[in-house]
């Protein structure tokens, strides 16, 4: 088995050279051996006697011709080598930028440090979702207004205290606000897209690490239905909507975002930043 690894290895190294450098260098070696085999034959029969000149000759190209292809093989594969690290040096470098430029773009909306600190509103948020869903309707205005009181401090800019949202009806109407949240959508989604399809792409070609296929999946779902205009839009709520699909809405857009925070989290983890790399 060991030496039937070491022959596929010998066979890979070949055939990843250069077809123009693995003919010349198989010219070169013939050439080398007939000149060998002739140098020996000669000096068999005491050909070489008061030949010096040809005889330094004839060393030295049969030198070249093992030389050069020996040089070429290994100068090729050094080459490759070094372009190699170069592509893998490129590609995490933009990685790195694309990551940020991702999480910096999910957490631009919110009052927050960043995406992990977004993470933890998001799971408050789900529990008061889950505690107003549990409620009967008569009884959900208090927590309801604590919800509002909460997600209007989160949002960069929720607008004037006197023009916040209070409720469901009020959020669906809020045309200000919706504008600012669509605008983070299409930078959000932008910014995913580019590490999707050609983030990925490039550094699984290098063999660098990307997200598990598991939530890898659940992150382009997310970025596919964030915000999409249906009933998973709190602020795109159709005329004959009710709390419950207020909350549902709601609740829609809370795991999406958590989703992308999580996948970027991950993502942050596996190509930190040359500050992350030097922080004490």
């Amino acid at each position: 088995m060991a030496q039937q690894g070491r022959i596929s290895r010998a066979r890979h190294w070949w055939t990843s050279t250069p077809r123009l450098i693995r003919r010349f260098s198989a010219v070169l070696l013939l050439v080398g051996a007939a000149l060998a085999s002739g140098g020996l034959w000669l000096d068999g029969i005491d050909w070489w006697q008061g030949h010096d000149f040809l005889i330094n000759l004839a060393s030295s190209l049969t030198s070249l011709c093992f030389g050069v292809p020996t040089a070429l093989l290994v100068l090729s594969h050094l080459g490759n080598a070094q372009a190699d690290a170069r592509q893998t040096r490129r590609a995490r470098e933009s990685a790195i930028q694309e990551i940020h430029d991702f999480r910096r773009a999910l957490a631009k909306a919110f009052r927050v440090t960043g995406t992990a600190d977004l993470t933890d509103k998001l799971r408050g948020m789900q529990a008061e979702l889950r505690e107003l869903r549990l409620q009967p309707a008569p009884d959900r205005a208090e927590a309801t207004a604590r919800f509002f009181d909460s997600f209007n401090d989160l949002l960069m800019d929720p607008g004037s205290p006197g023009h916040r949202p209070t409720d469901w009806a009020a959020l669906s109407r809020d045309g200000r606000q919706w504008g600012q949240m669509r605008t983070w959508h299409i930078r959000v989604e932008s910014q995913w897209k580019i590490l999707s399809d050609e983030v990925r792409p490039r550094v699984t070609d290098c063999g660098l690490p990307w997200i598990a296929k598991t939530p890898a999946t659940e992150a382009e779902q997310a970025a596919r239905l964030l915000l999409s205009e249906d009933r998973r839009n709190p602020w795109r709520m159709r005329p004959d909507f009710n709390e419950t699909a207020g909350i549902t809405a709601m609740g829609h857009f809370v795991r999406d975002l958590w989703a992308l925070c999580d996948a970027a989290e991950y993502l942050a983890t596996l190509y930190p930043s040359l500050d992350a790399i030097h922080a004490p």
